[in-house]
């Protein structure tokens, strides 16, 4: 290779590799204590106080999941949800990702979807650790002014 294409390719080269490295750093970047915080195993708790079912968040790809990793008590660990729509119809609860592409703002985890297996429905939502040992969460549909706020305890 003659000196001007072997500069040419090697400054090409480089450029590729810094761009390379610059997509995965932004990818990959350090989430702050507080978004790692809603990372865990949770028990989610009814309405009415008593203990509903277990979830387990994870991050994937930046984005916030969680799926159900234990079932409410009285509930047969094979139940399916049966008033989900789309593609979590007759889908098995136990192992279900309920909580879908919520990405961070801030410290807080929004943008996302939730599922209700108890209802079937589907609400937007909000997500944010309190300490490190709660996760409050706000479904709502439309705005979050119409919604609920419920809050997890991790699991050890």
């Amino acid at each position: 290779m003659n000196p001007p294409r072997l500069k040419y390719f090697l400054t090409s080269a480089l450029a590729f590799l810094a761009l390379a490295f610059a997509v995965t750093a932004r990818a990959q970047q350090q989430l702050t204590p507080k978004l790692q915080n809603a990372v865990g195993r949770w028990q989610a708790t009814n309405n009415d106080g008593t203990p509903g079912g277990q979830v387990e968040t994870y991050v994937e790809n930046g984005a916030l999941f969680g799926r159900v990793s234990g079932v409410r008590p009285g509930r047969a660990p094979d139940s399916v949800c049966d008033r989900c729509s789309g593609d979590l119809k007759n889908q098995r609860i136990l192992g279900m990702v309920i909580i879908r592409n919520f990405h961070p703002e801030g410290d807080d985890w929004v943008g996302g979807t939730v599922v209700d297996p108890e209802n079937g429905k589907e609400y937007k939502g909000k997500i944010w650790a309190i300490g490190n040992d709660k996760l409050g969460m706000r479904g709502f549909v439309g705005i979050s002014l119409i919604g609920r706020t419920a809050t997890w305890t991790r699991i050890p």
